[in-house]
């Protein structure tokens, strides 16, 4: 696991929005990040019910609340923290070993997520425990 990142690493950043009186775009240029691998979204999320709750072993995403809103939990194992997500024209960029989950989705939240790496479960960590053994001891 790459446990380089903390949760300060994680940051939100600004979407370039153009609006008109035809409505809004917002354009992410991922040249400024990395190559997008893997693109999907989540929605009609069933109220009281959560997404996410794991760690990306080496690969980063990027998140965006595209409609309604949602909060993201942060955890490196040592520090917490929580993200409104409320806005299509920020992103969150979720690094390498950090555990996170959505929650709390509102008015029919939808996020988008643009990931570097294509979907194996092998990258992944499920269980909290396994994580904090990884995280803090690189020999498991």
């Amino acid at each position: 696991m790459n446990t380089n990142y903390t949760i300060h690493d994680c940051t939100l950043i600004d979407v370039p929005t153009f609006t008109d009186e035809r409505g809004a775009i917002s354009v992410l240029e991922m040249r400024d990040f990395f190559e997008v691998k893997r693109v999907f979204w989540l929605h009609h999320i069933q109220e009281g019910k959560d997404r996410g709750g794991h760690a990306l072993l080496d690969g980063m995403e990027i998140i965006v609340a595209i409609y309604g809103s949602f909060m993201v939990d942060l955890d490196d194992g040592k520090s917490q923290t929580c993200f409104l997500m409320d806005n299509p024209s920020k992103g969150l960029i979720i690094r390498p070993g950090i555990w996170f989950r959505t929650h709390s989705y509102n008015n029919d939240g939808t996020t988008l997520v643009l990931a570097d790496e294509e979907y194996n479960r092998e990258e992944y960590v499920y269980d909290y425990e396994m994580y904090r053994l990884l995280r803090f001891n690189t020999d498991v």
